[in-house]
């Protein structure tokens, strides 16, 4: 890639920034397997056949999930209609026929459970999004309803992450060339992810994601989209959110891992839980927390 970082030198949409979020961001069809692999874990003998992803965004996981598996139904809610609507359009091209296996819905997740809707297997809730819940009583609402919105052996499964590194002001790039896992998806040109964090206080976190992509107008140069994203989130503790789900009714509630050690091939993967305080001192940690109904 030649050429320095301009300011964009096109208008670019709100499909064009998804799509680049989709690429840079998100492994829908990792997490597919991994949320049915926590299901069968902690509910041996049973298999999940509906995921409700809430917050869900691009859908990309509802997709997947429908994708990989015949006989899966998926929900997705999301309160941003442009943003559904394009997932909508994606859902059909990349599933054909199959798209109708994903219901979307653009409402408040608080406002859409049973018996409206069937009660999901698993409730899905990645992408950090359960950081935008900055009250604790909204936090709360959210986690009662989600348990009130699950099957009876239903799970509920959001991410978190922390770590000295992970929250220090700064911008780390990454060069993201995209290779379609899906046979009816097609990739899109290489380009720069940028995620910075702006600020940090110990509680709320502001950051930004900024892409650098090929210039549709100037072969050979590149322009920035600044702010495509911006974050303004609270960051929960691990021990907070185990508090909170305990306090609502699940009756178990776990913190999982998934690492990888490329030194030991196949070897290296764990996917499973861990104690809570486990990784807390490390720099750079994510993890899973896993909360049966």
């Amino acid at each position: 890639m030649t050429g320095g970082l301009t300011e964009p030198a096109f208008a670019t949409t709100p499909m064009d920034k998804l799509e680049l979020y989709r690429w840079a961001v998100q492994d829908p069809e990792t997490h597919a397997v991994v949320l049915c692999k926590m299901y069968e874990e902690v509910r041996p003998d049973r298999h999940p056949v509906i995921l409700r992803e809430d917050f869900a965004g691009t859908s990309a996981e509802s997709v997947a999930w429908v994708a990989l598996k015949k006989g899966r139904r998926a929900i997705a809610v999301d309160l941003d209609k442009q943003t559904l609507e394009w997932a909508q359009r994606r859902a059909a091209r990349l599933l054909g026929a199959r798209a109708s296996e994903v219901a979307f819905i653009c409402d408040d997740v608080l406002n859409v459970g049973p018996p409206e809707v069937p009660a999901a297997d698993i409730i899905s809730v990645l992408n950090f999004s359960i950081y935008y819940q900055h009250d604790p009583q909204k936090l709360r609402a959210f986690l009662d309803h989600a348990l009130d919105a699950l099957a009876p052996d239903g799970i509920l499964v959001f991410n978190l992450f922390g770590g000295s590194s992970n929250v220090q002001p700064g911008t780390t790039r990454h060069w993201v060339e995209p290779k379609p896992r899906l046979p009816s998806e097609a990739a899109i040109p290489a380009f720069e992810y940028l995620w910075e964090v702006r600020s940090h206080d110990g509680e709320r976190l502001d950051c930004r994601i900024h892409f650098s992509v090929p210039d549709p107008v100037a072969p050979g140069r590149t322009c920035e989209l600044r702010d495509a994203f911006t974050y303004d989130w609270r960051h929960w503790s691990v021990q907070e959110i185990l508090e909170m789900c305990s306090g609502v009714g699940f009756s178990d509630v776990q913190v999982w891992r998934h690492t990888y050690d490329p030194s030991a091939g196949t070897a290296g993967v764990f996917l499973g839980s861990v104690q809570p305080d486990s990784f807390l001192a490390l720099e750079s940690w994510t993890a899973y927390i896993v909360a049966c109904r």
